[in-house]
């Protein structure tokens, strides 16, 4: 059993490495843009994201929010790792990839800043329990399906124009995309059901 898992996780070549320090270093720059735009936000746009995020919180302490609509929570769940999913089944993904993983890491990290610079500590806690519960588990995977995405676009890449031809994805390949698709499930099914009672738990508690 251990042996198996480890085969839907591991690494699917040596290309890996790489493939996995270009997309880490674009989530890194990505994310410390998306603080520095976050807390340098100054005047109306400051104010404007502030008073978004108080209502925000006025409605989940109320009990006010709603289960997201299934298309909504099925896309805000599959959007990234199906795109890197995609971009791995061309040579374009050598450039696309890294700039989804920059594109990933900003919106993650500006979320969480816009909370943290409204209100302080309170707002990190509220930002991990609104994001960070689902993503300990959906940013792993992006990376995982990123990584292989990359390996499988340089190797296309490399066949360009030289007559050789073969799959982009391996049936290894495939099987990890099948357990991360399943993993995301659960994290689709907890933001329906857990993470909105969470959030207004929390909300009513640090009386943001």
């Amino acid at each position: 059993m251990r042996k198996a898992i480890a085969g839907v996780w591991a690494s699917p070549s040596m290309e890996g490495t790489l493939a996995l320090i270009v997309t880490a270093a674009f989530f890194t720059l990505g994310g410390l843009l998306g603080c520095l735009l976050a807390f340098r936000a100054e005047g109306s746009g400051a104010e404007a994201m502030r008073e978004y995020l108080a209502v925000f919180l006025t409605q989940a302490r109320a009990g006010e929010l709603a289960s997201p609509e299934t298309l909504s929570l099925l896309w805000r769940t599959f959007r990234w790792p199906l795109a890197a999913f995609l971009l791995g089944l061309t040579a374009l993904g050598v450039l696309f990839l890294p700039l989804l993983s920059a594109l990933r890491g900003f919106f993650l990290a500006f979320s969480v800043a816009s909370f943290a610079r409204a209100f302080g500590r309170g707002g990190v806690g509220i930002a991990f329990l609104l994001l960070g519960v689902t993503g300990l588990v959906a940013v792993p995977v992006f990376f995982l399906l990123t990584v292989q995405g990359f390996s499988s676009s340089v190797r296309l890449a490399a066949w360009s124009g030289q007559g050789r031809r073969g799959p982009p994805y391996d049936l290894a390949s495939l099987r990890r995309c099948g357990a991360c698709a399943a993993v995301l499930s659960v994290c689709a099914l907890l933001e329906c059901y857990l993470v909105p009672g969470w959030v207004a738990s929390a909300a009513a508690a640090l009386s943001l």
